[in-house]
Formats: C-alpha cells, structure tokens, sequence
C-alpha cells in the first residue's frame, strides 16, 4: 500500500510541474495569439532556452543519479529510500524553480510588461492541457507497474518508473500544442456563438456603423473620429485595440446598444480575408482605409493578399454610404481603382494639393514642445487651423481623415475644432511626457512600423531641444521584410539622433549595421539588453533640455532579457 501511495504522489508532483509550467507557457501562447506554429517558431528561439536548458539539466541530473544507484545499490534495502528522496526532491525543485526564476508567480507579475489574462479561453486551455498531461501520466502509470504484484523497488520497473516521470515532466511545450489543437473545434463554436449573438444586437439597435482599417494608423483615427463624432451624436467605439472578431463581439455584447447612434469600429488583420469576415459582423455603412503596408507580411504571405484583405473595407460598403482612404499611401492610391467599389470615395492628403485628386489636404504643420499645428483645406474652398498636443505627420494625417470623415456626416466646422480640443494622446502612440525633470519624452511605445517610426524621428529631430536620443529594439513580425526595414531604421537613426540605445544584442544586429552604415559615433551607440539597462545608460547620458524617444516596445514574448 505504501508503494502505491508513494507512486502516486510522484505523479501528483509531475502533474503539478506540468501545470506550473503550462501556466508560464500559456502566457506565451497568447501573447502571440494561440498561433500554433508562431508558439513553435518562438520555442526554437532564444527567449525559451534558459527554460529548456533548466529542464534539459533537471531531467539528466536525477536520471544519472538513479542510474547510478540502480547499477550499484539496487539489491540493498537503502535504495528505494535514497532514489524515492532523490525523485521527491527533484519534483520539489521544479515546482518552486519557475517561482524563483521568476517565469510565474509575483516575480513574473512585477517582471512583465503584460501578464497572463485569465480569460475563458486560457482557463479552457489549461483544463485540456491538464486533462492531457494527466491522461499521459495514466499510460505511464500503468505502463511503468502493472502488474503491480511483481513491482518492487529494486526491479527495473521502478527505475523505468522513474525515468518515464522525469521525461514526462518536460513535455508542456507538446502538452499544450495538442490541448490548443484539442481545442480548436471548441474555440470555434464559442466564436460562433458570441459572433452571431453581436451581429443580432447590432442589427436589432441600428445604429450606423463605421469601420476602419490601415496597416497602421487605424487606432488614432478610429478615437479621433469618435471624439469628434460625440459632438454631435451618441457615439460608441471599440476600445484600445480590439480589433478582433473575439474583441468587437466582446464589445457589442457588452454595451446597452440602445445608449448610442454611431458605432466606430476598429478591424484588424494578420491573415487574408480577415477584414471581410469583421464586414460580415459589422454591417458598415462608411469606411476608412488608412494606410496599407507590409505588416504582418509573414502571416499574409504577400503583399497582393494584404492589398485585397484591407480594400475590403471599401468593397463592402453599400452604394448609400461613402469610403475615404489615404492618398499618400502609394499602395493604396495605385490600386483603389481596380477593385469593384460602389460607394463614393473621398481622399485625404498631406502631399497632393490637387483638388481634381483629393478631397481634403493639410500642410503648414509646426512642431513644438507643446504639439502640433497645421492647416486644413478642403475641396469647397474651406479650411482651418488646427492646434493640437498630438504629434507626427501621421497624426496630421489621421486628423485629416477624422476631419474629412466628420465633415461628411454633417458636423460643422465649430463643432470640428470643439472636438479636436478634446482630444489626448493615445497612450504609447507619439505622446507627450513632460515629467518636470527637463528632459521631454516622447513615448512611441505601441509596435511600430518603418513609416511611423521615421515620422517619429523627424519629429525628434524637428523639436527644440538639447541632445535627441532614441531607445529602440527595432521592428517585428515583418517578415522577409524585417532586416531591410530595421538595417533602413539604423540608417534613419543615425541621420536623426545624438544618442542612440539599441535594445537586444543579437535581434537587433541590422539595426546597429544601419548605424554603424552611416559613421554614427561609436561612443554615443550603446547596445544592452534589457530596457531597464537602457533607462540606466539613460540616466548617464541625458541632460535637462534633452529629447528622449522610446521608439517600440517589445512584447515579452520577444524580450531577450526582461
């Protein structure tokens, strides 16, 4: 009986270590979207080697260690005690080990830029995978004793036993992977059911709907559209970046509909047809295009297949309503007129002052300490001077499209200037951070793109002030892209910066290329890897009257070193 109790509570224990570390590597998977083959990508990668090398080591510690008692000390009755110890405390270590490295736990919560949401899918996930691990351990169990009349601590069995536990209690990375793939059936029918739920109450309220979407830019016009239109009309919008189809159902389920007039809809893409699917949800009646880019160029495959995903917001619109799109996005402009496009189009523009090609443009943009100040213009003849606490070309562009888009839909122009008054920076998008220490920040956190990354810099550059220096880890999930747009943001750097701080050693190598391209000072580059080193070379090197741009931030799950 107690050879029994004691097996089975080496099972609790690797069932526990499983767990544990499925708690941690959940947290992964959805920072990059429960993507199977992204989770995979990233296991490979350096940001899970110091788990895997722990692991590696705890497995062939304890084995060599009962190994070597089994050859030498199985037939005494010392031998079960001493490898029954060896395995308790083996099991021990790796339950707290993740506490104490700070993988899970409150070490991890202080560590994170962004912690594990314990969503209903995420606890859905760790039951399957629970479930999962425990069904392994079963076949073990029963594979490693039966019959459980012949089993005796100095037999083979009990090392096998062993061994069978200590391999096992690696396997989360798989464990998880299957309970995803478990659960994609599951998964889909909960979408389902919030999806069809979401389109009925936004149908049954009526309320007319407006969708945006871009490569980038799409969030800042999307709020600056709504502060405008609650002017006027009871507006509601998705709030930060929910951009999803998960995200908007969770939205349009969760609001009285009957409160609003508008409904200002953010979309978002990484996969082909993603913003036809979202036009299926939210019946748009007009729609902007902001940009179109190589975003996400590794999960669309190509450019041709963002340039149809994203025209889909103007391909759905009905004949009744209107799109605007950008004109200086040369993707966009060269292709708005192969696409089948009931709707009438306005553009918008900060380069062509044509009126026989766009609709509205803006120019004489300032830079200050305290924002921006530019002029629009519009193709009736009209225009005004804005001033704002925003920042950076694109900023003027998608204020431009707010404005456009507005205007349109009746707002006068008092109303206009009313709204754009009310209007914040977007939190880690090109915001100002005085802090009273005369040194400005210009936080640009929110993932970045070579365009916004460059107008960043321009605007580093073009405010007054002392030194301008940038903290950066570069660009992401770019594709075959990636090297040539951060080698391109090395080169951009230099022109633009005194003081440049590149986070992360080894990803960011075409970044210090691009640098080192263009005679950049050796002693004013500065290569850490971690932000918390970088705000120390920060604390050495600036000075009051300095300009500070943090340009991107990387989610954990790309941090090299946190």
């Amino acid at each position: 009986m107690m050879t029994i109790v004691v097996l089975f509570i080496l099972m609790v224990m690797t069932w526990i270590k499983l767990m544990v570390q499925g708690v941690y590597l959940t947290h992964k998977m959805q920072q990059l979207g429960y993507h199977n083959m992204k989770f995979i990508k990233w296991l490979d990668g350096k940001q899970f080697r110091e788990v895997l090398m722990w692991n590696i080591f705890e497995l062939l510690a304890a084995l060599l260690l009962i190994l070597i008692f089994y050859f030498t000390i199985s037939q005494s009755e010392a031998y079960k005690y001493i490898v029954t110890l060896i395995m308790f405390a083996t099991f021990i270590w790796k339950i707290i080990h993740p506490f104490i490295s700070g993988w899970v736990g409150p070490v991890a919560k202080k560590k994170n830029k962004k912690n594990l949401v314990y969503t209903q899918r995420v606890i859905r996930l760790l039951i399957t995978h629970g479930i999962v691990s425990g069904v392994i351990l079963g076949f073990v169990f029963v594979y490693s004793i039966f019959p459980i009349d012949d089993f005796t601590y100095s037999t083979w069995q009990f090392f096998r036993l062993n061994a069978f536990l200590l391999f096992v209690s690696v396997i989360s990375p798989a464990s998880l992977i299957v309970s995803n793939i478990i659960n994609i059936p599951i998964e889909g029918l909960v979408h389902r059911y919030y999806f069809v739920k979401a389109r009925r109450r936004l149908k049954k309220a009526g309320l007319v709907n407006i969708g945006i979407t871009g490569s980038f830019g799409k969030t800042s016009t999307k709020f600056f559209l709504s502060t405008l239109l609650q002017q006027h009309f009871k507006t509601l919008h998705t709030p930060s970046s929910y951009n999803t189809p998960m995200g908007i159902s969770k939205v349009l389920n969760g609001e009285n509909l009957t409160d609003y007039e508008y409904f200002v809809c953010e979309m978002g893409a990484d996969h082909n047809g993603e913003i036809a699917g979202l036009c299926k949800l939210v019946k748009i009646k007009y729609g902007i295009l902001t940009s179109i880019g190589p975003q996400h160029l590794e999960t669309f495959g190509s450019v041709e297949n963002i340039i149809k995903t994203k025209f889909a917001i103007l391909t759905n619109l009905p004949a009744d309503g209107f799109g605007v799109y950008n004109y200086d996005s040369e993707l966009i402009r060269d292709n708005v007129n192969k696409f089948n496009i009931s709707a009438p189009l306005y553009a918008y523009s900060m380069e062509e002052k044509d009126f026989s090609k766009v609709d509205a443009f803006s120019d004489n943009v300032r830079y200050s300490r305290n924002g921006l100040n530019f002029t629009v213009h519009f193709k009736d003849g009209e225009s005004f001077d804005v001033s704002t606490n925003l920042l950076g070309k694109h900023n003027v562009l998608n204020l431009t499209a707010a404005i456009l888009t507005a205007r349109l839909l009746g707002l006068s122009s008092n109303e206009i200037l009313h709204g754009i008054a009310r209007i914040e920076p977007i939190e880690h998008r090109l915001q100002l951070i005085d802090s009273g220490s005369g040194i400005l920040v210009i936080d640009d956190a929110f993932n970045s793109n070579l365009a916004g990354a460059t107008e960043a810099l321009n605007v580093l550059r073009e405010i007054e002030g002392g030194q301008k220096i940038i903290i950066t880890p570069g660009f992401i999930d770019l594709g075959a892209k990636e090297d040539e747009h951060n080698e391109i943001f090395g080169q951009r750097i230099a022109e633009k910066a005194d003081i440049a701080i590149i986070v992360g050693k080894d990803r960011t190598k075409k970044i210090q290329d691009g640098i080192r391209s263009r005679n950049f000072p050796e002693d004013r580059l500065f290569v850490v890897e971690s932000l918390n080193a970088a705000t120390q070379i920060l604390s050495q090197t600036a000075k009051i009257g300095d300009v500070v741009l943090f340009e991107n931030d990387l989610p954990d799950i790309f941090s090299e070193k946190n």
